[in-house]
């Protein structure tokens, strides 16, 4: 009999006739002879309308209650998911993080797990009920705090490592890993399998479909993530040692955009705040001396001048250390569909071009098709 954790994002739950296929999915995994653990993100929309709310009265001060409203989401849909699993059948119990509980550190809204107890997990699934459980959420010195938006895929990594589970499954809408975003590129095409430190590059560069830290968890732990669709059947890709690269020409896995980020430009070292520069999941990249990539939702805590209308172009792979062919063929195609390259950026695992922000887009499906024709 396996142990399987299924993580279902906020579309997958998003009303009462998605919570019921999802009843139908953890119903075929437990009829395959698997004890299953559902870790649920709030239904769709609902923590952007919790985070307008607060608008109304935040202040730097409030970051404890803060993460007290925004995290009230996930644990409306765990109720409300395991009230339909039980009217299908299925024994469930819903569980906030305080329950289990779900150890967190560091700052509000920012978190990191730190320790996830399994005893109330096991005996749920001794006792024949599924654990439903809320993501998003930790507990901080007694409070409620949050671990950064798709934090739902942490929660499901951390949960998986404390029960020893077989495998994670993340539902999601998309059915896998994409050489591109499918909602902009026509003709990408998925991964069957994935590298935790190529996914871990994609997400930190602004690829959506796993949080950055749930990957760097999921590679600590050993943990195999299956990233499938609640849509639909089949497909899917595997997050864990290699890739099934897709390019005959280089070793690259796929391409990620990131249209929030500005190029920040410093009058002295220490005006980057060292807090994000330490952070695992931002992208924070140095350009020359005085100039810095960051995401443009850190821009507070910088004292610098900005330039917004910049968009972020990486190409992830393997063995990209030696670059300069790639580079120079990748703005060579920009400028034959007239896009500037302002900057470029490159490690052993990505080449990163920063384009004009409306030109992001296009840039994206120039150099995709570059690469995988």
């Amino acid at each position: 009999m396996g142990l399987e954790v299924l993580k279902f994002g906020g579309s997958s739950v998003a009303n009462a006739a998605r919570m019921m296929h999802v009843a139908e999915i953890v119903s075929r995994h437990i009829t395959s002879g698997n004890r299953v653990v559902v870790v649920t993100s709030a239904m769709h929309g609902v923590t952007n309308q919790l985070i307008e709310l607060t608008k109304q009265f935040c202040s730097p001060c409030h970051n404890r209650e803060y993460d007290a409203v925004i995290s009230s989401g996930e644990q409306v849909a765990a109720g409300l998911l395991s009230m339909c699993l039980c009217s299908a059948g299925i024994p469930a119990k819903s569980f906030n993080a305080w329950q289990i509980p779900i150890l967190a550190g560091g700052e509000f809204s920012n978190s990191s797990i730190s320790s996830v107890c399994c005893d109330k997990i096991l005996g749920e699934l001794d006792a024949g009920v599924v654990p439903v459980i809320t993501g998003f959420q930790g507990i901080n010195d007694g409070a409620i705090c949050t671990i950064g938006r798709g934090g739902s895929d942490a929660t499901a990594c951390a949960v998986a490592n404390s029960i020893d589970a077989d495998r994670c499954f993340i539902y999601t809408d998309v059915d896998g890993v994409y050489t591109a975003d499918p909602r902009i590129s026509i003709d990408c095409r998925r991964l069957d399998a994935i590298s935790y430190d190529e996914m871990y590059e994609l997400s930190l560069c602004g690829a959506t479909v796993l949080q950055a830290r749930s990957v760097l968890a999921a590679k600590k732990y050993g943990i195999e993530i299956s990233v499938v669709s609640s849509f639909s059947d089949g497909g899917g890709t595997v997050v864990a040692d290699s890739t099934s690269y897709v390019s005959t020409k280089w070793k690259i896995a796929g391409i990620a955009h990131h249209s929030g980020v500005t190029v920040a430009t410093v009058k002295k070292q220490g005006d980057i705040c060292e807090r994000c520069l330490a952070s695992d999941a931002l992208f924070i990249r140095r350009i020359s001396d005085n100039k810095y990539i960051i995401p443009q939702s850190i821009k507070g805590e910088c004292n610098a001048d900005y330039d917004d209308d910049v968009g972020l172009v990486t190409m992830v792979g393997r063995d990209l250390g030696n670059c300069a062919g790639l580079t120079e063929e990748a703005i060579s195609s920009l400028s034959s569909q007239s896009i500037s390259t302002k900057a470029t950026l490159c490690g052993e695992l990505s080449v990163s071009l920063v384009v004009p922000r409306l030109q992001t887009e296009l840039a994206v499906n120039t150099i995709h098709k570059m690469i995988f024709g």
